[in-house]
């Protein structure tokens, strides 16, 4: 037979000392603090993403001057950032009277009359950027397009200068912070008490109207090596 095995003898088990009801009180504490941990740091956090915005808001504007300190007499058509952080233009439409205008030739030949449009478009030779889209940082410009005067076509020019407010040139516009919080804009040269801006969800481009300089275009592919 196999000899009987003997087990050890069996220690008793000691508590730790403290009430049940006091062991409790002390789990739930933990618990308490730990949720309340979390809730600081949540509220924190939130007040930093706040401060980053804030931080971060573009106030962009649409300007259009025939104003210059030196040098010829010119109109300039630009965007400028008076924000605290970068603006993200992604739509841009300007309408002449009753009528939206895509690029500088039509806006010229709807501005002026019919008679004198083909020899205005010519003279009137613009500097532009043709770009869709364009990111402006805090405090800076961006160029859309601009006519200088000169004594070939100071008469055009003259009443393409006329036109911004006899006719109104009305600009819509669109622009994004790099939080993706956007803005609708609209600019009446004739009637800034209409100016309005107010925060939209996202800008949609409304292809058909948009304004580009030298007009929509498609890219053209590179001939082989």
């Amino acid at each position: 037979m196999p000899p009987d095995i003997i087990e050890p003898p069996h220690r008793p088990r000691r508590g730790s000392g403290l009430p049940n009801w006091l062991e409790w009180a002390t789990a739930i504490s933990a618990l308490v603090i730990s949720i309340c941990s979390i809730g600081i740091a949540l509220y924190n956090a939130n007040i930093v993403s706040k401060l980053l915005k804030a931080n971060s808001y573009p106030y962009l504007f649409f300007s259009i001057t025939d104003a210059t300190e030196t040098g010829p007499a010119r109109i300039s058509v630009d965007f400028m950032n008076n924000g605290v952080g970068p603006g993200d233009e992604r739509s841009l439409k300007i309408r002449v009277g009753d009528r939206y205008v895509t690029d500088v030739g039509d806006l010229i030949r709807t501005a002026l009359a019919p008679e004198d449009a083909s020899l205005a478009v010519k003279l009137l030779v613009d500097l532009h950027d043709n770009e869709p889209t364009r990111f402006v940082a805090s405090k800076d410009r961006a160029l859309v397009f601009r006519i200088a005067k000169t004594a070939e076509n100071a008469r055009y020019w003259d009443r393409l200068d006329q036109s911004i407010t006899s006719k109104g040139w009305v600009v819509e516009y669109c622009y994004c912070s790099v939080f993706e919080e956007c803005w609708a804009a609209r600019n009446d040269a004739r009637a800034v008490e209409h100016n309005t801006r107010e925060r939209v969800a996202a800008c949609v481009r409304d292809e058909p109207r948009e304004f580009m300089p030298k007009g929509h275009y498609e890219a053209t592919p590179l001939p082989p090596a």
